[in-house]
């Protein structure tokens, strides 16, 4: 499959960079064959999954965990035994990330669970992490085994912001605000993340679409509705009580 690319997107998406553009050399560069993003607003370029090595190595760490006694038992319940390869296969397919110019955004679309019936279908769910909420963008390299005897094959990316705390769970491990792992091109990913980051920051902050207004003080009055008459006496009335608190003050000197 030839996949897509930026200049094939662009029409739809409605993104364009300068040529000489950080953001857009990277771009341009890139294709992918997700099309699930295609009717996707301020689309800025799709990241595929290696769906296939995914799938293969989670069943194969399935099939081994389910060789332990008391992980079997239960499994079975769940009707795992019969059913991991084909459940392992709707959880993989069913994600998806993108970067939009809002952010990074992951989809996990509707999927089947358990034993396939419709009454045990996961929704839809989504998320969207703002490039000037990102505080890191890394890669995981595979190192090591998994039950002892699975090579790791897949490189994890991991996102994190300032309340996803920045790696550090205490206890229950390090905690994320996005780890995708498996992405066919995740060094291209975070190069795009950080530029995206860098052109975001480079604008400044957010600027209202009604700049603000600072009148002087008369036009502010007559923008109350008073007349020019009723604005002076106001002057007149102020400048009556600071002579008056003037003189006060003078008298409690001497």
């Amino acid at each position: 499959m030839e996949g897509y690319s930026y200049q094939t997107m662009k029409a739809s998406s409605q993104v364009t960079f300068p040529e000489d553009d950080e953001v857009g050399k990277l771009v341009k560069a890139l294709r992918w064959e997700d099309t699930f993003f295609d009717k996707e607003e301020g689309l800025v370029a799709v990241f595929d999954f290696d769906y296939e090595q995914i799938a293969s190595f989670r069943k194969s760490v399935a099939l081994a965990s389910m060789l332990f006694p008391p992980i079997f038992i239960l499994s079975t319940l769940l009707c795992a035994p019969c059913l991991y390869q084909q459940q392992i296969n709707w959880d993989v397919y069913s994600q998806h990330v993108a970067i939009t110019r809002d952010g990074i955004k992951f989809v996990k679309d509707r999927r089947k669970t358990g034993c396939g019936l419709s009454c045990t279908d996961a929704g839809k769910s989504s998320k969207t992490v703002p490039f000037d909420k990102l505080t890191d963008c890394d890669i995981t390299e595979p190192a090591g085994a998994t039950c002892c005897c699975i090579e790791n094959v897949l490189s994890v990316v991991t996102v994190d912001t300032a309340s996803s705390g920045g790696g550090g769970g205490g206890d229950v491990g390090p905690t994320h605000e996005l780890s995708l792992a498996g992405l066919k091109e995740p060094l291209k990913f975070k190069q795009l993340v950080w530029a995206m980051k860098r052109a975001a920051n480079a604008k400044g902050p957010m600027q209202s679409s009604a700049p603000l207004s600072f009148a002087p003080p008369l036009q502010s009055a007559m923008d109350r509705g008073f007349s020019n008459e009723e604005t002076n006496a106001i002057l007149r009335d102020i400048r009556s009580e600071l002579i008056e608190l003037n003189a006060n003050f003078k008298n409690m000197d001497k």
